[in-house]
């Protein structure tokens, strides 16, 4: 049986292999600018929603998904609609910097 090394994502907990021969090591920096980033995403196809199975995220040929529009998180920051899930990750973003400083992975000044 052969081991792999994962990271887990401090945000949504989902982990990703460390280094792939295919795409080498794992990268943090898929968002640039929070403002920017779209943060919903509508999305068409695809197969099964919230798990892995048949035809999820092309696991079967000629299946994936579409993305249909997104709306970034300037844009939905003041919608009642998404009030929730905009709150939840502020809420985990003051967390992880909170415990960034306190552990000295990131410092007061790097904030400034």
């Amino acid at each position: 049986m052969s081991e792999h090394e994962y990271a887990a994502c401090p945000t949504c907990g989902r982990n990703r292999i460390i280094e792939t021969n295919a795409k080498g090591r794992i990268r943090w920096n898929f968002v640039t600018d929070l403002g920017a980033f779209e943060f919903i995403q509508v999305r068409a196809g695809g197969g099964k929603v919230g798990g892995i199975g048949k035809g999820y995220r092309g696991s079967a040929p000629g299946i994936g998904f579409k993305l249909v529009r997104a709306k970034t998180l300037a844009e939905v920051m003041d919608d009642p609609t998404y009030h929730d899930v905009v709150q939840g990750l502020r809420d985990q973003l003051v967390l992880l910097v909170r415990d960034g400083i306190r552990l000295g992975l990131i410092s007061k000044e790097e904030l400034e």
